[in-house]
């Protein structure tokens, strides 16, 4: 029940007046946008039910489109075997052609051409696109199959071809070429016997093999020595691998092969594993070559075939209890089977059919934005791109006419049922607000905005709506002065509105820290106190780990800060940003407050390093909140609630998604990216380009 008082506030010129307590009607309907989010936005939990998938023709018209992958600013890219790369504008139903590029000189026979396609993880700073194709040109030694990178250029086009490996063989049958990147960046192929069956036991060839290389065609270090040599060479006796895929968030690959009139295969990848064709296939370990026994496949078709072909695993929890499951294209049975993996790898359970023959041979299957699932059909006319989904994917804004609205409004969206404990910061200077965001976000508190002499209206009908028994201002009087601390402890039901501040702002984040954590914390996020965007990000991470956040100098530590962090002894330390912002000296001298590792999160710039903190702590995520990373005062509230909801918070320019936020929002495969401000802090196109990254609608 909104109740009328009157607070007792200064206004900007310092005269004292009385505030009548109301709700402004502006700000009514940006807490009715933003509860009409807050089910949206709340992590649901997995459910023990399957998804109700619902399917759309995304692209039509394409002659046996092979695979296909997206680029950190939503463009689809789709191969077909003939030799064109087919770029959409996005994953979304009907988005135009923005361009085709003709790779030169693909020979395409029955199942050799222009396959397998995989953009870089870190497109952002190694703008590269791999291609496997099978080529014929004067000095490529014959038909041959080549792995390729192609360096896409500001304007989008496509240049520096490079050839990193092109001595495999080429048929028209058992040709392989799948190519996926794992999260180390590095190129898993699979490579077929090129119907030559000795291949695949001949240590000298590349053909049935599987092959893990860098990014530059070079052999890693640790890839396994078979036979006495190391090379690209990861496992033999392959038949003909269709399609690699590999499992988020761990080492595990696996391998999708055609058998030969029996026994297609799922076959786990294991360093200088040994697989048995054309010896065995299934289950069977007999030996083979030189090998005295060989590696069963963990899952078989029988005694008949289905085609197996490309594969991927669903994440997120939109997909319920499919999440983690392998989803495999077939195309003699035209459908899609999921199997659920064992968490080691070992075993396979399920092999349930989707969509028997809804659209004839299915050649792809491949994870693309907002976690959904993208499958090519392989008629050889009018072929299409299907996209199949979960649930719906969207994109949200969170705003109000300024900051103080926008503040109110996240509270109202993550808080529709009040608050028993709400933090007030001032709007206009922020490390205060941010240490405080990390204890907000974990201890469930909104964070308000409010002037230093005034309570703002906005901030005064939300203090009314969540009816807290206690809060709590951040700063010292220079910041929150003591008439507006009074005029908040009216909203509290307890009367109480207690200040929580030091002397200046470390002593602050040090005051927050000694109020909400014991010693012995997990961690202790640090972050420098005089820029605050490496921060905006970590305050949800350090929320995650139920973990305080301090504030340093760039190139000392604050006796305040040394202090507290002698009192936490923390199992490990986080350095937010790089060593322009925190000095090598500084993470050094960390290192003498804690018994475990100091680890530094940083990139190029805020908005990778912001991709950095995301990677660490997060794997996939059912939503995603992104904030300006240029003004700061919409993140630091919502800082809070996306630590209280366990979502990663992500930063844009204000009118440009960077690419390392857009490939951090393809790998984390959120239904949802909820947008922090109006238009003035993320412009229109801003939301254009996170719709497309989500592929909405």
């Amino acid at each position: 029940m909104s109740r009328i008082r009157e607070s007792i506030v200064s206004d900007a010129g310092g005269r004292v007046r009385g505030a009548r307590h109301r709700r402004w009607p502006a700000l009514l309907l940006t807490f009715a946008l933003a509860s009409s989010l807050a089910i949206s936005m709340t992590p649901q939990p997995a459910r023990a039910a399957p998804p109700a998938l619902s399917t759309n023709v995304v692209q039509e018209g394409l002659s046996i489109p092979w695979d296909l992958a997206f680029l950190p600013n939503g463009q689809m890219l789709v191969t077909e075997r003939a030799g064109r790369v087919r770029v959409y504008a996005s994953g979304s139903p009907g988005a135009a052609l923005v361009r085709t590029v003709t790779i030169p000189s693909v020979r395409a026979e029955g199942e050799s051409g222009l396959l397998g396609i995989a953009v870089d993880i870190d497109f952002a700073t190694n703008p590269y696109v791999y291609v496997c194709a099978s080529r014929e040109y004067s000095g490529s030694g014959g038909w041959r199959n080549q792995l390729l990178r192609y360096q896409i250029l500001a304007d989008g086009s496509w240049g520096g071809e490079t050839v990193l490996v092109g001595s495999m063989l080429a048929n028209r049958i058992h040709n392989g070429c799948a190519v996926e990147m794992d999260r180390f960046r590095k190129l898993w192929v699979g490579m077929g016997d090129a119907n030559n069956t000795a291949l695949a036991q001949d240590r000298n060839s590349l053909n049935g093999k599987i092959l893990r290389l860098n990014t530059d065609g070079s052999v890693p270090s640790d890839n396994p020595v078979i036979g006495g040599t190391r090379n690209i060479v990861y496992s033999m006796g392959h038949r003909n691998p269709q399609g690699i895929a590999i499992r988020s968030g761990t080492d595990h690959v696996f391998a999708i092969e055609h058998g030969p009139n029996v026994n297609d295969e799922i076959n786990r990848i294991d360093a200088g594993g040994n697989y048995g064709w054309p010896c065995n296939t299934g289950a069977a370990t007999g030996p083979c070559g030189s090998s005295p026994t060989t590696i069963g496949s963990i899952w078989a078709s029988g005694g008949s075939t289905i085609a197996t072909s490309g594969a991927a695993f669903v994440g997120g929890t939109q997909w319920a209890d499919h999440n983690g499951h392998l989803f495999v294209s077939t195309l003699k049975e035209s459908d899609i089977r999921r199997f659920s993996i064992s968490g080691d790898g070992a075993t396979v359970s399920g092999n349930e059919i989707f969509f028997d023959a809804a659209w004839g041979r299915i050649r792809a299957s491949a994870l693309g934005p907002g976690g959904q699932l993208y499958a090519t059909t392989s008629n050889g006319t009018n072929d299409r791109v299907i996209r199949i989904r979960p649930v719906a994917t969207s994109v949200a804004r969170v705003a109000g006419p300024n900051r103080f609205a926008t503040a109110a409004a996240l509270s109202q969206s993550a808080y529709p049922s009040g608050a028993t404990d709400v933090v007030i910061a001032t709007g206009t200077d922020f490390p205060d607000a941010l240490a405080g965001s990390a204890v907000a976000g974990m201890r469930g508190m909104p964070i308000l905005l409010a002037h230093a002499n005034a309570l703002p209206g906005e901030t005064q009908g939300e203090l009314d709506r969540l009816n807290p028994q206690r809060v709590w201002v951040l700063g010292g009087t220079g910041v929150i002065s003591e008439a507006v601390r009074a005029a908040v402890a009216e909203y509290a039901s307890s009367g109480q509105a207690t200040r929580v501040a030091g002397s200046d702002r470390f002593d602050t984040a040090t005051a927050i820290s000694n109020r909400w954590y014991a010693p012995g914390v997990q961690s202790v996020f640090v972050a420098v106190g005089t820029d605050f965007a490496d921060a905006l990000a970590g305050a949800p991470a350090a929320a995650l780990r139920d973990s305080p956040l301090l504030l340093v100098h760039g190139d000392g530590i604050p006796a305040a800060t040394a202090a507290e962090l002698q009192r936490l002894q923390p199992q490990s330390v986080y350095v937010l940003g790089g060593t322009g912002v925190i000095s090598t000296a500084v993470a050094s001298q960390l290192d003498a407050y804690t018994s475990g590792p100091v680890v530094r999160l940083a990139g190029a710039n805020r908005f990778a390093t912001a991709e950095a903190i995301s990677r660490t702590f997060w794997g996939k995520a059912p939503a995603a909140y992104v904030a300006s990373g240029v003004d700061f005062p919409d993140a630091l509230a919502g800082s809070a609630v996306a630590g209280n909801r366990g979502l990663p918070m992500l930063l844009s320019a204000p009118d440009d998604v960077s690419l390392f936020t857009g490939q951090d929002l393809l790998r984390l495969s959120p239904a949802q990216a909820v947008m922090l401000g109006g238009a003035g802090a993320l412009t229109p196109t801003v939301e254009a380009q996170l719709r497309r990254l989500v592929a909405a609608p």
